[in-house]
């Protein structure tokens, strides 16, 4: 029972954060009345593979993430804009902090939830 607490718990979450960023989209990025639901999957399966990271011992998964997120980054900076670009880059570091959070909180969940039963 207590596993389909945790993932019930995963999909609130990620519900949660498909609302919240569409919120904090910039106007200049957001299609009004449209869900962009390609990022959203691609933000659930990085929140997903730093929890089975985390949760199995592999703390060096954040720099990997950290460092592919980056490299994803790059182009973005040759475009020109630079308002729009300090936009960008605002609305992507706070996005990229809270997959973070939220990851550290599924496996705090896993372990609360999890773990806890079977000790």
């Amino acid at each position: 029972m207590n596993v389909f607490y945790f993932l019930l718990s995963i999909c609130m979450v990620e519900a949660a954060l498909g609302f919240f960023y569409y919120l904090i989209t910039p106007k200049s990025m957001r299609v009004i009345g449209k869900v962009d639901y390609k990022s959203l999957a691609k933000g659930s399966l990085e929140r997903m593979f730093l929890m089975i990271s985390l949760i199995n011992g592999y703390p060096h998964a954040l720099t990997l993430f950290g460092t592919l997120k980056l490299a994803t980054r790059l182009k973005r900076d040759s475009e020109g804009d630079k308002k729009k670009e300090s936009l960008y880059n605002d609305f992507y570091l706070l996005g990229n902090f809270v997959s973070i959070i939220c990851s550290f909180f599924y496996v705090y969940l896993y372990d609360m939830l999890i773990i806890a039963t079977i000790k």
